[in-house]
């Protein structure tokens, strides 16, 4: 599939030259912001390695194998699925907003913006204790520890 994301290969074609604003890499591709950047790899590793284990791996085609095969609980799943979209998320924003000057964050101040999210995803679920997600929570305090 065609890289949808207006990072600096597709917008080569524009004609258009960026390099990474979050690292200083002058050739940003998409397998670089998602997770080769040093600064989002630091980012998916701190939030994801409690939850998926050691090994966490900097490059996107492998997240995504191992999103789709790995095998979890249900509740680990959900969880892995909620990190990875919040964590595209937020290092998309903070690309962004760098793009557009406006100050830039720390990778901890990204990690505690993810973070919220993903707790006010879980609280907006509103699962009963006996439902099978009713445990979101309770296992998100328990591998994130922030």
């Amino acid at each position: 599939m065609e890289h949808q994301l207006a990072t600096g290969d597709r917008m080569r074609a524009w004609g258009l030259h960026q390099e990474c604003v979050l690292c200083g890499e002058k050739d940003e591709k998409r397998d670089h912001l998602f997770f080769g950047c040093p600064y989002s790899y630091t980012l998916w590793d701190k939030l994801a390695s409690r939850l998926i284990g050691p090994g966490i791996n900097p490059d996107w085609n492998d997240n995504l194998m191992m999103l789709q095969t790995r095998r979890f609980t249900t509740v680990d799943k959900v969880l892995v699925c909620l990190l990875f979209q919040a964590t595209i998320y937020h290092i998309g924003r903070e690309r962004n907003a760098r793009r557009h000057h406006k100050g830039p964050q720390t990778v901890e101040q990204v990690i505690k913006l993810t973070d919220k999210a993903i707790r006010n995803r879980i609280s907006s679920l509103k699962y009963a204790g006996d439902h099978k997600l009713g445990g979101l929570m309770s296992r998100w305090f328990e591998v994130n520890g922030i």
